[in-house]
């Protein structure tokens, strides 16, 4: 695609960075964050975000947008963020969310998810939301391409909110977005608050081990989050797992059926291959939640013709489905976090 036909006011997009300053807006858009001839169109937004504008084609293509881009298409940076909202619903389609863990939700939906928090412009989704929340909705964009919201009228959701957001924006290292919380309701968007510090772990407070019976904050409150890392990963790996002995497989067949390798080492190499396979099977049920009984019954459904690739096409859908929702990038070789 050329240039002057990706640069159009269809292909403008927006997502959310992290501020380069150290003072943290209320208003609703700052100045341009860069100067310069021919500065990117970066501005500074709510808190400690800054909003950058890209045009983006239906094919993936992108480019950096510039002021000059935006003047030239007669937007204002106010005006351009409710293109760039409009065109997300024309190629996303209208926001999706998902539960993410204790009633914390997490925006889905098609193409490229380092967009998905732009997402939060989208006020008339948010003035729906206040319908099923009328204490207002609150808010976390802890690294790029992660948008999390919950009930403001439940504390122990957007507690678990503010501990889920502040865990993934200290892991989050040159991704991170913004440290703060936010509320929407009748006035629209505004801070909440800072996100709690990451609490250190038991044994880094002075004086060493914590004494018996103690509190030990730092475990109660990343423990929820890492439960749910460990389901993702698990779920990522096994299916990683099993696509590549399945490609294994292939290549094997095909070797074989050419006489390349010898009957007994390919059988060799077969048995190898499956009982990985079933290693990989194993971390995706476990990852799904599936009991042993479960884990069982897809072990079995492997050996089985046929059976054995609608149980795989379900098992992948799922973890599909669920990296997805948690922000991981999807591929055909594969899931990785985003």
């Amino acid at each position: 695609m050329s240039v002057s036909a990706l640069r159009l006011r269809e292909n403008l997009s927006v997502a959310f960075q992290r501020g380069k300053g150290s003072e943290q807006r209320t208003g609703p858009l700052g100045a341009p964050a860069v100067a310069g001839d021919d500065p990117p169109a970066v501005y500074d937004y709510l808190g400690d975000m800054q909003l950058r504008f890209m045009f983006t084609a239906p094919d993936g293509t992108q480019a950096v947008a510039k002021e000059a881009d935006l003047q030239r298409l007669n937007l204002t940076p106010e005006l351009a963020m409710t293109q760039a909202t409009v065109n997300t619903r024309r190629a996303r389609g209208a926001p999706k969310h998902a539960l993410f863990g204790q009633s914390v939700y997490q925006f889905t939906g098609r193409g490229n998810a380092d967009t998905d928090a732009s997402y939060l412009l989208d006020r008339g989704f948010w003035r729906t939301q206040l319908q099923a929340f009328p204490k207002g909705v609150v808010a976390a964009i802890p690294r790029r391409g992660s948008l999390f919201f919950a009930d403001a009228g439940d504390s122990a959701a957007t507690e678990e909110l503010a501990r889920m957001a502040s865990r993934l924006h200290h892991a989050a290292s040159e991704h991170r977005v913004s440290n703060f919380l936010y509320i929407f309701g009748a006035r629209g968007w505004e801070i909440l608050g800072t996100l709690p510090a990451e609490a250190p772990a038991p044994n880094s407070a002075a004086g060493g081990r914590p004494r018996p019976g103690s509190r030990q904050p730092a475990r109660e409150s990343v423990e929820p989050y890492e439960e749910q890392e460990l389901s993702l990963s698990l779920v990522a790996s096994g299916q990683k797992t099993v696509i590549y002995c399945l490609i294994a497989n292939f290549v094997l067949s095909a070797a074989a059926r050419g006489g390349s390798i010898p009957p007994l080492i390919a059988s060799a190499l077969y048995i190898a291959t499956a009982a990985v396979s079933l290693f990989g099977i194993v971390r995706i049920c476990s990852g799904l939640g599936h009991g042993t009984s479960g884990k069982v019954l897809f072990m079995v459904l492997a050996f089985v013709p046929l059976v054995n690739l609608i149980a795989l096409v379900y098992l992948s859908a799922r973890t599909n489905r669920l990296l997805r929702a948690a922000g991981w990038r999807v591929g055909l070789l594969g899931a990785k976090a985003s």
